[in-house]
């Protein structure tokens, strides 16, 4: 959050730079009768396409990186209740750095191949102030990233996942200053591999870090079936509550699904959103109510319990603290089943844990959930 505060405010201050030095440029172009050594409205915003690209890829690029590590180790203590289970702030790094690093690619080969071409260009205040700023930008970027993971770390994290962060910050930081620190001592009047070997090794990374984060997440087929399977969930838990619901109104459970339609309340029982079929659901056991005359209020005394199963293409496995490793077989109560384990989209509990294929959940209405009826 706050290395992204920080990209932004310094681009809006970058953005207001190049338009006042491309400003101040133009009325020299007119009262000079400008010429080629002058720089020109292209040379302005090519630079300025080199900074915003260059921040962009490195933010993104730690971000994945940070991903990278957490996945490899993992804190019992990161576990929540919920989460973003379809990995949004992945995707969209990965996005931005598949659109924004080839792009960067772009402009700076042709920068270089420009000075190449008018070796004077190598001297243009733009250039330079280009260059300053980038570092400014990328390395306060950076100082809030590393900030950002100190917090964290003060916070309780991992000691080896601080490290191994901090130690990437370091490096990528290092990187761009050396870089730079380089165009801006280059003689472009002699030929050097160098250039082009830093390219290759920042496209290498740059792959790894898509690769390995499409791997993690998991492929476009990968998360439509995880969709279909959250709306799966959402059907399934409403339809519980629809059953808990009829059931206070009732004190029974309902026979088929087909009686939770409900027109004038603009319910209706939703279907497999693939095959279109129904969900199943199986009435386990009737619930027996008894009045109790001294309180004058009628009491349940066997629970209520019903299955509603769907089939699913992915497999979701949780443990009780949230964390997505395989679950032990254990000896579960009946409150492991209670109706009240409702499914939200970022859930974590195990309560809706499933495999591939049909899976059928227990569902149970016990004695403190029947509000009975005087």
């Amino acid at each position: 959050m706050i290395a992204t505060i920080l990209a932004i405010v310094g681009l809006i201050i970058l953005i207001v730079i190049f338009g006042g030095l491309y400003l101040v440029y133009s009325l020299i172009s007119k009262s000079n009768h400008m010429n080629e050594t002058k720089t020109k409205a292209l040379d302005v915003f090519v630079y300025l396409g080199i900074v915003i690209t260059l921040v962009v890829s490195v933010t993104n690029l730690l971000q994945m990186i940070f991903a990278a590590i957490d996945k490899r180790f993992p804190d019992i203590i990161s576990g929540y209740q919920y989460a973003d289970i379809y990995n949004s702030d992945i995707r969209l790094a990965i996005a931005s750095l598949v659109v924004m690093y080839p792009v960067y690619l772009l402009l700076s080969w042709f920068v270089a191949r420009d000075i190449n071409k008018f070796i004077y260009k190598r001297d243009l205040p733009v250039r330079r102030l280009m260059i300053y700023a980038a570092l400014f930008i990328t390395i306060c970027t950076l100082i809030g990233t590393l900030v950002s993971i100190i917090y964290t770390y003060l916070g309780g994290e991992l000691s080896v996942r601080f490290g191994y962060k901090a130690l990437a910050v370091f490096v990528v930081a290092l990187a761009v200053f050396a870089y730079y620190f380089y165009s801006l001592r280059r003689d472009y009047a002699v030929k050097t591999v160098a250039p082009v070997i830093s390219t290759i090794i920042a496209t290498i990374l740059v792959i790894w870090a898509v690769a390995w984060s499409v791997i993690t997440i998991g492929s476009p087929a990968e998360m439509r079936a995880k969709k279909l399977d959250n709306t799966r969930l959402s059907d399934l838990s409403r339809i519980q509550q629809e059953v808990y619901t009829r059931f206070q109104t009732t004190e029974k459970l309902p026979q088929t699904t087909d009686d939770l339609n409900n027109s004038f309340a603009g319910y209706t029982v939703p279907a497999d959103p693939v095959t279109k079929e129904s969900y199943t659901y199986k009435v386990i056991q009737q619930p027996v109510i008894k009045m109790n005359y001294t309180l004058n209020k009628k009491e349940l005394v066997t629970p209520a319990i019903f299955e509603i199963c769907a089939t699913f293409d992915t497999v979701r496995e949780y443990d009780n603290r949230g964390m997505n490793v395989p679950l032990a077989k254990s000896v579960a109560t009946d409150s492991f089943y209670s109706v009240s384990n409702y499914y939200y989209e970022g859930d974590q509990s195990p309560f809706w844990n499933h495999g591939t294929g049909e899976t059928c959940f227990k569902r149970i209405i016990d004695a403190s959930m029947y509000s009975g009826v005087r």
